[in-house]
């Protein structure tokens, strides 16, 4: 039954999220925000499953971190969306529940367990450059989330238009830069695991590299000229882009 589990967890989540998105594309709002929730739960009996069943946070592997990110994610949406009318309420609601489903049927391929114990996860660093990694990714999406709801979503006319979407597009950029500073602070933590086990606190290599786009495409999207940051769906699209990044970045790498 205890292997079974992370596989009950993930179509429990994909029933209520799959479920969620299609109300919220039929303008059932509340039935949708009730399934979205319902999916929340799903999600976080996952998160608390993981930790007794593996006595850990989550950490890696694409299962365990597909859980924890939506489950993150959705208490973003949840607790942290700016205030709007109802239907620029919806919006932001809609593109996080997109953004789990595609997540969901990128594992549907992938093997339905949690990533085997390893010796590294006793050390304290490991645990924190992992565990903050997908909560900047969860950070990093939201922030795409009320970029792309802000951008895109609300038509140009009307003061009330401006007003939410100047809300999202601050949201956005807020989030952005918690994500970072989130993601940062894995890094040193991660820095210092090196220290510890290696005898180097840093080194070139193609992980590095990468893990340095993520900063850049940040600081590109907070240092636009002022030619470019006249325009909301250019500040959308690059601030999207860190998200895209490192979730590329921690489900194909």
């Amino acid at each position: 039954m205890t292997t079974d589990l992370p596989l009950f967890i993930y179509w429990g989540m994909a029933g209520c999220f799959s479920t969620a998105l299609v109300l919220g594309l039929f303008k059932q709002r509340g039935l949708s925000r009730a399934a979205g929730i319902a999916g929340t739960l799903v999600s976080g009996a996952g998160v608390v499953c993981l930790m007794v069943t593996e006595q850990r946070l989550p950490l890696y592997g694409s299962l365990e971190s597909i859980i924890y990110v939506s489950f993150l994610l959705t208490l973003l949406e949840l607790f942290a969306a700016p205030r709007a009318r109802a239907g620029s309420r919806n919006i932001p609601h809609l593109l996080a529940l997109g953004i789990i489903c595609i997540l969901l049927t990128l594992q549907v391929r992938r093997t339905m367990a949690f990533n085997p114990d390893f010796f590294m996860y006793d050390n304290l660093w490991v645990n924190i450059f992992f565990n903050l990694r997908l909560v900047a990714v969860s950070l990093l999406s939201w922030a795409a989330v009320l970029f792309l709801a802000g951008g895109w979503s609300l038509s140009k006319s009307g003061d009330q238009d401006r007003e939410a979407r100047d809300r999202l597009m601050a949201g956005g950029r807020n989030f952005l830069l918690t994500g970072i500073a989130v993601y940062l602070s894995s890094e040193w933590s991660g820095s210092l695991w090196c220290l510890n086990w290696m005898g180097d606190s840093w080194q070139w290599s193609r992980g590095f590299f990468k893990s340095g786009i993520i900063f850049l495409l940040v600081m590109a999207a907070s240092h636009l000229p002022r030619s470019l940051a006249a325009s909301d769906r250019v500040k959308a699209l690059l601030g999207s882009c860190p998200a895209v990044y490192i979730l590329w970045m921690l489900f194909q790498h």
